[in-house]
């Protein structure tokens, strides 16, 4: 086949040198467009060529014959042109070959082993950090006395997303247990992921079987015998094998050692699950570092006395580098040298930037955040590249799989493609069904989606708004069925969470409210998304309001607020403007509300919107009745009813009736209070209106107390706090408990009534809420010094 080996030393300038450097990089390029490894044993087999004396082509120790390299080209793909340029070069590579000696091989020799003791260990950082349990179980993988804990090798899988420090883990822990392998270790960079044609573990066996005495001549060709001989030179050996970088089981396979005396540590950014399941291998999953101990890093890189110049300017670094080591390594290297308040200027750097992952970058390809990322994704199946990308549409913590789902334009949820991403540790499964994605992989997401089409991304987040929508609008059906939907109740489809109930739909609201949140700010700050924050806002104002969450709630009002104003919707606006001075009234702002409740008024007026004015009349007599103004209340209490009146509409006559009576029971007209109360009571009950039910047996039981009895009060308040209960409405449970507790007390049971109050203390203070100072000076004082609840702190819906 006119096969000859090329002389060795040559310099860069060389043909054949050269020659083997395209060939790599045609390697390369194949195995990108097939998006898997190259078959080395089955492209020798189709050149008709040893396995061997393929390597031998690869690594430029062999110049091929013209009609193999014609061969290996059409194999590798290389289009007409680069072919003709590639064999120009083979042609001057042979030509000067022959102005060169002829190389004489030795003669043949007989298998011997000259055994070595390799040192093959790589420079370490000595800055390490955290990581104690994950090198106690690494410890653990060999006895007390250095013995293997069970009989055969050991081995280890370090597995994890891009730069999170896998390889410092396991050389960390290499070179602190150096004295355990007296009889050497070997390191192989399997470069599994990045422009690096992926090794073989053909040649990694070449390069092991030699760093342990083994001639070039006496290596088999073959992988499966060259694996046994491997095992056979270990055996008896207490070695440790650093395989660092795996993309594949198969790649890793035909390295491992089987005698009881040797250790294996894999590090690889893709789930080997064969190797745990085949090899019994130890998984060691490695997530971000603890904050702590990235900002023991980061003190360790830059020196603490610097970063305590700036503390909290420290403290946000770490969060914008997501305490991925890589990035905090990176930062730390590029503000080391800075002069001071340096790191304050790497944080307004980073905040600022359209391309935050430019800041991450260096030089060298290896530590390049960017490149990192690219070297696993690059590997991704198309499908599972695509999800990857649309992940970038989405700005919250975590996700589930119907999210995928809306994203990827599937009925059903993508799991198989989860599945890939998750066993690249490109996201992470932190519970079942969650799963969630580092903030700079997200940043290297949104990058891919904006480099491509712009209309990807367009329709994936119109895809996730409504999804979000229709899910918020299901779930928030199921948390007042009573109250009617335009267009009929929402039905649930396949892509949906199944949402059935009130409890489905509470549980629903309470995993995805970060994500709604950072939804709803996303479509208020998107030009022609805007009405999808004040819809989703609308469609999370009853969870936010039962489960207590007073400044989220006035948050996310107040985008739908902005979101309204930018997009010139008027109506919108309104009802976001009130839904808002709602939430800052709980917020015990209640001058701010009451200037947003009078100019909603005024533009509910002036769009003729008399269902708007009657809801922003209810709403100041809540903000007026909670900051103890009952008589200023009592007015747009009365208006409201009389509105209610005029239209005959039920629930609204039952609210209208509502707030009249509380501010009559606050003005102490309790008769009055009751007839009123109880004509909306019995209205409540026809609609099936539970929490109108929960909220005026409220204020009938304080009627009841007023009118001195307080046992007809405790009936009131344990069906209100038995409804609270099941609706979820932790705020108005606590008013429950600490007016059931002053029944309790008026009867002069105050054993009780301290146990009524101690549970609405430990609720209010679970909510941060003001109202806990109040109980809490209720429960030093015996019964007999009991003191009725101040009218001004009396419960408003």
């Amino acid at each position: 086949m006119n096969e000859v080996p090329w002389p060795s030393g040559q310099d860069g300038k060389d043909p054949g040198r050269r020659l083997a450097v395209e060939l790599a990089r045609a390697v390369v390029r194949a195995e990108k467009r097939l998006g898997r490894t190259l078959d080395r044993r089955e492209l020798a087999r189709r050149l008709n060529v040893s396995t061997s004396s393929l390597y031998a082509y690869l690594n430029g120790t062999t110049l091929p014959g013209t009609g193999v390299f014609d061969a290996l080209l059409a194999a590798l793909g290389v289009p007409g042109p680069e072919a003709g340029r590639l064999a120009d070069l083979r042609d001057e590579a042979d030509a000067a070959r022959r102005l060169r000696p002829a190389v004489t091989r030795p003669p043949a020799r007989q298998f011997s082993v000259a055994l070595t003791t390799p040192r093959h260990l790589p420079l370490v950082n000595p800055v390490f950090v955290g990581r104690d349990a994950e090198l106690a179980r690494l410890d653990a993988l060999q006895g007390p006395t250095g013995e293997p804990a069970t009989g055969r090798a050991a081995v280890a899988v370090v597995e994890g997303t891009a730069g999170v420090g896998k390889t410092a883990l396991a050389l960390h822990w290499a070179h602190r247990t150096q004295a355990r392998f007296p009889d050497g270790q070997l390191y192989v960079d399997l470069r599994g992921f990045g422009d690096e044609a992926v090794m073989d573990p053909g040649e990694a066996l070449h390069g092991f079987l030699q760093a342990l005495g083994v001639t070039a001549e006496a290596v088999p060709a073959d992988t499966a015998v060259a694996s046994g001989m491997l095992r056979t030179l270990l055996a008896g050996r207490r070695m440790l094998l650093v395989l660092d970088n795996a993309r594949s089981t198969g790649q890793v396979r035909p390295l491992l050692p089987s005698d009881p005396g040797s250790v294996a540590v894999v590090t690889s950014r893709n789930r080997l699950d064969g190797l745990v399941i085949r090899e019994g291998a130890l998984r060691i999953a490695l997530d971000v570092l603890p904050r702590y101990a990235a900002r023991t890093l980061l003190e360790r890189q830059m020196g603490a006395e610097r970063l305590a110049l700036e503390p909290r300017e420290a403290d946000e670094l770490v969060d914008l580098c997501g305490r991925l080591p890589l990035a905090l390594s990176v930062v730390a290297a590029r503000t080391a040298t800075a002069p001071a308040g340096s790191v304050g200027a790497m944080v307004r750097e980073l905040r600022r930037a359209r391309a935050p992952l430019d800041l991450f970058g260096l030089q060298d390809a290896d530590v390049d955040l960017r490149t990192v990322f690219h070297g696993s994704y690059v590997l991704l199946p198309a499908p599972a590249a695509r999800l990857f990308r649309l992940l970038g549409c989405h700005p919250g913590p975590e996700f589930d799989a119907t999210v995928c789902a809306a994203l990827a334009g599937t009925a059903d949820p993508p799991t198989a493609l989860l599945a890939t991403l998750t066993a690249a540790h490109l996201v992470r499964q932190h519970v079942p069904g969650r799963y969630a994605l580092h903030d700079l992989l997200r940043l290297y997401a949104a990058e891919l989606l904006d480099g491509g089409p712009p209309q990807e991304r367009r329709e994936g987040t119109i895809r996730l708004l409504r999804h979000y929508l229709d899910t918020a609008r299901l779930a928030d059906h199921h948390l007042e069925p009573w109250r009617p939907a335009p267009g009929g109740a929402p039905r649930p489809t396949a892509a949906q969470p199944p949402i059935g109930d009130h409890a489905a739909a509470t549980g629903w609201f309470e995993a995805e409210l970060s994500a709604l949140q950072a939804v709803i700010s996303q479509a208020a700050a998107t030009p022609g998304m805007e009405p999808y924050a004040w819809r989703l806002a609308d469609a999370c104002a009853v969870h936010l309001r039962r489960s207590g969450r007073r400044a989220q709630r006035a948050a996310v009002h107040a985008l739908a607020r902005d979101a309204a104003d930018r997009a010139g919707d008027r109506a919108a606006h309104a009802t976001a403007t009130r839904r808002l001075a709602d939430a800052l009234s709980r917020l015990n702002r209640a001058g701010e509300a009451l200037d947003l409740l009078y100019e909603t008024l005024r533009t509910c007026r002036d769009l003729g919107d008399e269902e708007g004015v009657r809801e922003v009349r209810l709403s100041l007599v809540r903000v007026y009745g909670s900051c103890g103004a009952p008589r200023r209340a009592l007015p747009h209490a009365r208006i409201a009813l009389a509105m209610a009146e005029r239209t005959g509409d039920p629930l609204a006559l039952a609210d209208g009736l509502t707030s009249v009576a509380q501010q009559w029971e606050r003005l102490g007209e309790h008769a009055v209070a009751l007839d009123h109360a109880r004509r909306a009571l019995d209205l409540y009950i026809r609609l099936g209106h539970l929490d109108g039910q929960a909220g005026i047996l409220l204020g009938m039981g304080r009627a009841e107390q007023g009118l001195g009895r307080p046992a007809a009060a405790i009936g009131h308040y344990e069906v209100s706090l038995d409804l609270d209960r099941a609706l979820g409405d932790r705020y108005r449970e606590a008013h429950a408990l600490e007016h059931l507790g002053d029944a309790h007390a008026a009867l002069g049971r105050g054993e009780d009534a301290r146990a009524l109050w101690a549970e609405a203390l430990a609720l209010f203070e679970d909510l941060h809420h003001p109202d806990a100072e109040p109980v809490r000076a209720k429960l030093p004082a015996p019964a007999a010094d009991y003191s009725p609840v101040p009218a001004s702190r009396q419960h408003s819906p």
